[in-house]
């Protein structure tokens, strides 16, 4: 049997204050297109090229618990396509840390006639979707006291679920396949400034637990990989969502099972291939000096025009609203980061920071040139509109007085 692994979708996304909508939907038109290439019928189609039977979503669908109207309505719009289009394809979705599972659960029984199926609770997990010879186990994020013995780290929770689902399938499905389904952080995984993960290592899940699954369909870590070896798979975030990210082979996983008969037992071999995502819009890093892209008489960079891009300034004294300046020639510029002439200039700066502080005294009111030294801290230049805040700052400080 054949089925597609992603997850990570992340919708509703807004990447350094731009709305990803757009893209995202780039994206899930290209996951449609994948599903329906090995599933329709015409006389051109290879015979021997077997449709998919599942999509499987490993945990954060969306960007936020609560999630935006139109992040929401886009979902909706791909789950509807792909029923209207696949009608016999199983749609498998778990929650992720970024999801509620509550509302990522509504209608979740009705819609099991559409087989779409949506996990939300332990009793779900152990109820898994039987397709042909494989049974899908779908494990929703565990949030503390998710079961019922009051445990919270995810470890030990983890280990107890495993147990149950293990049980399980040996009991009622010892012939069949299992495919467990999770949004986890595994012990080897390399993760990137976009994923949201908490203090310390008591999320960080140990591999060997799930040695004896056919396949572990993984979400939560943004890079595609394969933790430890054998049939543990992070399908990676179909889109970069961080400027870490920049470079990933973003893609979705093609996944297929074989069944392998032998004297003694049915056995399963199973191939993993990755499908390619080209995104509406690269995520790219440069550096360089401000006048190197600027300047720009060559046209060296004009390949990244459509890229979200950050730049690493290598100039040693700051410039002033460099986005603005620079979004005239890089339309998606998202960042410019000026590391080395901050640097260079702390002590200086910290030192007249001092001197405005101790100039205004302990007891007073920030004056307005205090309010500005801290914006230029925050933000490493002045916004555009800073002049109608600096108005408002002085206008608020008056009538505290």
């Amino acid at each position: 049997m054949k089925f597609l692994h992603t997850g990570d979708l992340h919708i509703g996304k807004i990447f350094h204050e731009r709305s990803l909508i757009q893209d995202q939907q780039h994206m899930l038109n290209q996951l449609i297109q994948e599903l329906l290439s090995c599933s329709q019928n015409s006389a051109e189609q290879d015979l021997f090229m077997q449709p998919y039977q599942a999509l499987v979503i490993a945990g954060d669908v969306y960007d936020r618990a609560v999630p935006a109207p139109e992040a929401v309505a886009l979902f909706d719009e791909f789950l509807t396509t792909l029923k209207q289009k696949l009608p016999e394809l199983h749609i498998i979705i778990i929650p992720g840390n970024h999801d509620s599972q509550r509302r990522l659960a509504f209608a979740s029984s009705m819609l099991k006639f559409q087989k779409i199926h949506i996990a939300s609770t332990i009793q779900d997990a152990l109820t898994p979707i039987i397709i042909d010879s494989v049974a899908f186990y779908p494990l929703p994020f565990m949030n503390p006291n998710f079961l019922e013995d009051g445990q919270t780290s995810q470890q030990g929770m983890i280990q107890t679920a495993v147990e149950r689902i293990r049980n399980y399938h040996q009991e009622h499905y010892p012939e069949l396949a299992k495919v467990l389904v999770a949004h986890l952080f595994t012990l080897g995984g390399t993760a990137s400034d976009s994923e949201r993960v908490f203090i310390g290592t008591a999320e960080l899940v140990d591999g060997h637990l799930f040695q004896d699954f056919n396949y572990v369909a993984l979400g939560h870590l943004h890079r595609r990989q394969n933790p430890g070896g054998g049939n543990i798979w992070y399908s990676g975030s179909p889109l970069a969502y961080s400027f870490s990210e920049a470079g990933n082979h973003n893609c979705f996983l093609k996944v297929e099972l074989h069944p392998q008969k032998n004297t003694t037992a049915e056995k399963y071999t199973i191939d993993v291939s990755p499908i390619p995502v080209e995104p509406l819009h690269k995520v790219c890093r440069l550096e360089g000096s401000f006048e190197e892209f600027y300047q720009e008489a060559e046209g060296k960079y004009q390949q990244y025009k459509d890229c979200y891009l950050e730049i690493s300034s290598t100039d040693l004294s700051p410039k002033e609203n460099p986005i603005a300046l620079l979004q005239t020639r890089y339309p998606y510029l998202l960042s410019y980061r000026q590391d080395l002439a901050t640097a260079n200039t702390s002590s200086v700066t910290m030192e007249q920071r001092r001197q405005l502080i101790q100039q205004a005294g302990e007891d007073s009111f920030p004056t307005p040139e205090v309010f500005t030294a801290f914006m230029q801290d925050i933000y490493q230049q002045l916004p555009d509109n800073f002049d109608q805040e600096l108005e408002l700052f002085k206008k608020i400080l008056e009538e505290m007085k």
